[in-house]
C-alpha cells in the first residue's frame, strides 16, 4: 500500500467517515518542483517546467477545496483519493472514489476558470478557443472501467455512478444540451453534497456491507500503482542541464561546501548538518536512482573520494557492484 493509503476516522457527528486512502501531494508537483531548483539559470525550458507546475498545482489545490464540503456527508461510506489503476492493459486515474453501501461514486474534480463550453454532441469542452476533452466522456470511461476491475478481481457487480464537480468559483458553465441528467451530473463544489444526497436517494439497495466496503477500500488502496513520471525526458533534458552542488537551505544558491563537521553556504554563510540529503534525493529523482562515488564528488561539488565514500555509505539504502564498480542505491 501506498504512503497516503491507512484508515482515517473523524471524530464526533462524522464518525462513519473513514478515509481509506489520504489524499497526498502528487509526486510529480514534487518532481517538477525538484525540476525547477536544480535547471540551470535561463533555460530555455524554464517557462513549460513552470506552466506544468502550475496547471498541477493548480488542478492539486481543487481537489483539496473538495474536503471541505466532503465533510458533510452522514451516511456510512469510505473514501480513497487519488487512485491509479492497471486495467490490464493501462493505467487509468480516478480523483476520488467514494464507496457508499448502496452504490460507488466517482469524482471528477476540474479547476477551472473562465468561460467553460460542454458540448456532449461534439464531445469536447471549450474554454475559449482552447480545446479539452468532454470531462463526461472522461468519467463514464473510468466508471466502465472500474467496473470491469471490480468484477475481474473481486467477483463484484456493484453501481458505479459519477459527477464532474468544478471546483474554481472564476468559472462559469454552459451546455449545448437542455438534458437535465447532464445538469446532474456536471456541477459546481457547492452542490456536492446536494447532489449526493439525490444519488444516495435513487440507488436504494444495498450491495455492501460495512466489512465489504473495508474490504474494497483496501483492496483498491493495494492495487494503487503510483506514477513516477520522467520529466528529465518528457523536457529533452540531461545531465549537464541540472546546476551541480548542495543548496543552501537559506539563500537557495548552490555554494554549500563541506567541512569537517558540516556544511557551509559560502554567499550566507549558514550551516547545516543534512543539506546535501536534499541533493542525494533530487539526484535520485532526476538523474539515476544509484551513483558511484566519481559520480557522487561531481554532482556534490566534493573533491575528496574518501568524502563522498563516508556520505554515501551512510546514506545509501544497499549498494551493487563491487570494488572500484560499486553503486550505492539512493
Amino acid at each position: 500500500m501506498d504512503k497516503g493509503a491507512g484508515m482515517h476516522f473523524n471524530k464526533g457527528e462524522r464518525s462513519e467517515l473513514m478515509i481509506i486512502k489520504t489524499r497526498v501531494i502528487p509526486p510529480d508537483i514534487n518532481h517538477l518542483e525538484m525540476l525547477l531548483r536544480r535547471i540551470k539559470v535561463n533555460h530555455p525550458v524554464t517557462p513549460q517546467v513552470e506552466e506544468m507546475l502550475s496547471t498541477k498545482q493548480a488542478g492539486w489545490h481543487g481537489e483539496q477545496s473538495l474536503d471541505f464540503h466532503l465533510d458533510y456527508l452522514k451516511e456510512p461510506h469510505s473514501i480513497l483519493h487519488n487512485l491509479r489503476l492497471h486495467d490490464g492493459h493501462h493505467f487509468f486515474q480516478i480523483d476520488t472514489l467514494i464507496l457508499f453501501p448502496t452504490f460507488i461514486l466517482i469524482i471528477e474534480s476540474k479547476n477551472m476558470k473562465g468561460q467553460i463550453s460542454i458540448h456532449r454532441e461534439k464531445k469536447e469542452m471549450r474554454r475559449d478557443l482552447e480545446g479539452f476533452q468532454d470531462p463526461v466522456e472522461q468519467a463514464e470511461r473510468q466508471r466502465d472501467l472500474l467496473e470491469e476491475w471490480l468484477l475481474r478481481h473481486m467477483g463484484l457487480t456493484v453501481p458505479v455512478d459519477f459527477l464532474v464537480v468544478f471546483t474554481n468559483r472564476k468559472c462559469t458553465l454552459e451546455f449545448d444540451s437542455f438534458d437535465s441528467r447532464i445538469h446532474e451530473k456536471v456541477i459546481r463544489a457547492t452542490s456536492l453534497v446536494g447532489a449526493i444526497e439525490r444519488k444516495k436517494g435513487f440507488y436504494q439497495e444495498e450491495v455492501l456491507t460495512r466489512v465489504e466496503m473495508m474490504r474494497v477500500g483496501r483492496a483498491l488502496a493495494d492495487a494503487h500503482q503510483e506514477l513516477v513520471p520522467d520529466y528529465m525526458k518528457r523536457f529533452n533534458l540531461n545531465y549537464s542541464d541540472l546546476q551541480k552542488g548542495v543548496r543552501c537551505p537559506e539563500c537557495g544558491k548552490y555554494f554549500m561546501r563541506k567541512t569537517p563537521r558540516r556544511w557551509k553556504c559560502a554567499h550566507c554563510h549558514c550551516t547545516s548538518v543534512n543539506a546535501y540529503e536534499l541533493a542525494l534525493k533530487e539526484y535520485a529523482i532526476l538523474v539515476s536512482k544509484t551513483m558511484s562515488i566519481r559520480e557522487g564528488q561531481d554532482f556534490l561539488r566534493i573533491g575528496s573520494r574518501h568524502v563522498v565514500y563516508r556520505i554515501l555509505s551512510a546514506y545509501a539504502q544497499s549498494t551493487i557492484g563491487g570494488g572500484r564498480y560499486v553503486r550505492y542505491v539512493l
